[in-house]
């Protein structure tokens, strides 16, 4: 009898602990979800820049560095900004370029009137995954793992979607 119970409380046990956890797929179903929100949600306001572009940084970011069409930013993660001026908004050359050849976990695609974003995931190694996301001839990467895949590749639309070249 005693085993009986000890059985049944061990199933009960995994299922509540395979219930709770958040899966791959449910994470990247997030990341789709909040990226494609961001991507249609209007640009945040400017808060920082660098010398060619201005741009929106959410709090707790800032630029560590930068080089001609890179801007690093630190935060809980390191980023990297890459802008192409002479890519309109609805360009999917850099797109095309960004996309893995191996290892691709998510490859979705966004479209607006003007605009062409994406949102790529590809696997690195065990639990960290390269997140790019991206608008045209702008796109940030960052290496993230599982559990915060949805959370920076949100972040970094945010930060994508504001991206304004200096005259």
């Amino acid at each position: 009898m005693r085993k009986w119970i000890s059985g049944v409380v061990f199933i009960c046990l995994m299922m509540v602990i395979s219930g709770c956890s958040h899966s791959l797929k449910d994470e990247n179903d997030d990341a789709i979800k909040n990226v494609e929100e961001a991507f249609n949600h209007k640009s945040e306001k400017i808060t920082d820049g660098s010398n060619n572009v201005k741009f929106y940084l959410p709090f707790g970011m800032s630029i560590k560095d930068e080089s001609p069409n890179n801007v690093i930013i630190k935060g809980k993660n390191d980023y990297i900004l890459f802008y192409n001026q002479n890519e309109k908004e609805d360009s999917k050359i850099v797109y095309q370029m960004s996309k893995p050849e191996k290892n691709l976990v998510v490859d979705h695609t966004f479209k607006n009137k003007k605009q062409f974003g994406y949102l790529i995931v590809s696997k690195v190694e065990k639990d960290m995954y390269e997140v790019t996301v991206g608008i045209g001839g702008i796109k940030m990467t960052t290496e993230s793992k599982e559990k915060n895949i949805s959370a920076n590749a949100s972040k970094m639309m945010r930060v994508v979607k504001s991206v304004q070249y200096k005259k």
